[in-house]
């Protein structure tokens, strides 16, 4: 099954909840979404950010008292509405892009996680990282992706 055609954005897990949870930065994240119900953008993840999207869901029920469940259900919906569309990319995470995540490391010297986000975005062909993360920005801008920050 071919994606449809249209910028790839990348999101990683602090960019996905921010679709999620209203908070600084969402109305970007919002907007990309727009672009791709609209059929002009495709969004990609990795499977990875799925479930650690479960662990800040968790913490906000905690904190905020908002449903994880509720916001876990309401992400899988609609990722199961956008992969209908072919507008939404999910990376698995197998042994080629650990290996890659594990050399990204040791070149730029960062954490595991952050160099998957960066490895899974180029296996989705995305053109832009989207994150709050300001150092992951860096390394992606570093390895030629573009990087939007959203909330920051």
């Amino acid at each position: 099954m071919a994606l449809a055609r249209g910028e790839c954005y990348y999101l990683d897990t602090s960019a996905l909840v921010k679709r999620y949870v209203e908070e600084p930065g969402s109305e970007v994240v919002d907007s990309i979404y727009a672009k791709a119900y609209r059929g002009l953008a495709v969004i990609a993840a990795s499977y990875w950010n799925v479930a650690e999207a479960a662990v800040v869901f968790d913490k906000y029920e905690r904190r905020l008292r908002l449903s994880a469940r509720h916001l876990m259900e309401a992400l899988l919906r609609e990722s199961r509405t956008l992969a209908g569309l072919l507008r939404l990319k999910l990376v698995p995470i197998s042994p080629t892009l650990i290996q890659e995540t594990i050399e990204l490391v040791l070149k730029l010297h960062m954490y595991s996680a952050d160099a998957l986000q960066i490895v899974s975005a180029r296996y989705a062909n995305c053109k832009y990282l989207v994150t709050a993360d300001r150092r992951l920005a860096d390394a992606a801008a570093a390895e030629n992706l573009g990087a939007i920050t959203v909330g920051v």
